[in-house]
């Protein structure tokens, strides 16, 4: 009976033991298994995180975007100012020069304009003169240094240095035409002065 009864107890045993140990190894399975299942939350989360990253370089190149846009608009801003610069600064060296051709024309024409009233009043001083003697004539073969005698007078008129010359006044009565004169140009007007009577001085007009 003993004998029976340890070998039923060591078979019982054998059973527990061939039934615990299947449970202990699921049970260590168990961890085994949870633990893998954090372990893979990672790749979900790269899962995931692979859009942001994707998301960050979109606005990254949008950015750079704009900024080559605001740079662009910038320098077409300043150039256009540039331009707009260099056009008003032509316009007014334009205006400036315009004004200077003006001013200078209008200096001419005045210039002009008095050449003509002296030229006007000298004859209305010379009693309406018809000529005036060269500078490089009136040099050469008038003036203090070249005498001659007027020889004959024809009607108020003598010829000397290869112009005639008239008088309106009355030829003076101490002059002779034998006496040495000289034509001398004084205040614009011709005259006619004899060497012995230097006082008196007779009105030419050139013919």
């Amino acid at each position: 009976m003993k004998l029976k009864y340890i070998m039923g107890a060591t078979v019982l045993s054998l059973i527990l033991a061939g039934t615990a140990y299947p449970q202990q190894e699921q049970e260590k399975e168990k961890p085994q298994q949870e633990e893998q299942k954090p372990a893979e939350k990672p790749k979900t989360q790269q899962k995931q995180e692979q859009p942001s990253a994707k998301q960050q370089q979109q606005d990254q190149k949008n950015e750079q975007k704009q900024e080559r846009q605001s740079a662009k608009q910038n320098e077409q801003q300043k150039s256009d100012q540039n331009n707009k610069q260099r056009q008003d600064q032509e316009r007014q060296l334009t205006k400036q020069q315009q004004e200077d051709q003006k001013q200078q024309q209008r200096q001419h024409e005045s210039v002009a304009k008095q050449q003509r009233t002296d030229e006007q009043r000298n004859d209305q001083r010379s009693g309406g003169g018809h000529g005036r003697i060269p500078d490089d004539r009136f040099r050469t073969s008038f003036g203090r240094e070249h005498h001659f005698r007027v020889g004959h007078i024809d009607s108020r008129r003598f010829q000397y240095g290869g112009y005639w010359f008239t008088f309106n006044d009355t030829w003076p009565g101490e002059w002779a035409y034998t006496d040495d004169f000289y034509i001398d140009y004084i205040d614009g007007q011709y005259y006619l002065i004899d060497l012995t009577h230097p006082g008196v001085q007779l009105l030419l007009v050139v013919e």
